[in-house]
């Protein structure tokens, strides 16, 4: 049977929801070099990854990662860092992270620098490593990695606070909602920054309105207590139970 034929009847196991048939022969046209086939195995692999069946989602991400697919690499990282359907094997993981990285996938980097994140609170040498992968993912847009850039980079040194709020206000231009909680924080205390409560509660009162918890939870202490804003128990209680919503 040809690539072509396999990779029709693929999708017709596919059609009829017989995604373990539908494996069969798509990795088999895959093999022969059908790339319409890899790109309809990716999503039969995505629906065994949704469902749980890690065993057959592998399979299908071996197959594609082998030929080159960064996505797969990622995928496989997962699996590997989390010990889905398999041991937890975190430098395994980290291979993987690397190579989707390598084959151009910049979250890759991003997933190299969170692995690192556990021992980068206590090691110097790991925080610099982390602090570079996160960096390589943030010149790629993801904010999340200027925000933990930014956390990792919060000490005692004035140098440190005030690079670390520049992190937290690009992670706000890049759409990160929680790093306006951060930043909010420096201001508020004046660490790494002039105190300014103004750009402070506006930050927060931003991220609340986004829908951040821990925003709201920090805004209704604020008008609680009347710390910093005009003690109102009706907007504490507001605040409260979006903080619950969210």
């Amino acid at each position: 049977m040809s690539a072509a034929q396999l990779y029709r009847l693929g999708q017709n196991y596919c059609a009829i929801h017989n995604y373990e048939e539908a494996q069969r022969c798509l990795t088999e046209a895959v093999i022969r070099g059908s790339s319409g086939a890899a790109r309809l195995l990716r999503d039969v692999a995505m629906q065994f990854f949704r469902f749980r069946d890690y065993e057959r989602a592998e399979g299908c991400f071996q197959v594609l990662a082998d030929r080159g697919s960064a996505e797969s690499c990622l995928y496989l990282g997962f699996m590997c860092r989390d010990g889905k359907g398999r041991q937890r094997d975190a430098r395994m993981a980290f291979d993987y992270f690397n190579e989707a990285y390598e084959r151009g996938d910049m979250r890759g980097a991003f997933q190299a620098g969170m692995l690192l994140l556990p021992d980068a609170w206590r090691y110097d040498d790991v925080k610099e490593a982390a602090i570079e992968w996160l960096k390589i993912a943030s010149e790629a847009d993801i904010a999340k990695a200027s925000r933990h850039i930014g956390l990792l980079l919060c000490d005692n040194v004035p140098e440190h606070n005030a690079e670390a709020l520049q992190w937290f206000l690009k992670a706000i231009r890049q759409g990160d909602v929680r790093s306006m909680v951060y930043a909010s924080d420096l201001y508020l205390n004046g660490v790494g920054v002039q105190e300014n409560v103004k750009v402070a509660l506006e930050l927060l009162h931003r991220a609340a309105e986004a829908g951040d918890s821990k925003a709201c939870s920090i805004l209704g202490d604020l008008y609680a207590s009347g710390t910093y804003v005009e003690k109102d128990r009706a907007q504490a209680k507001k605040y409260y139970a979006k903080a619950q919503d969210e």
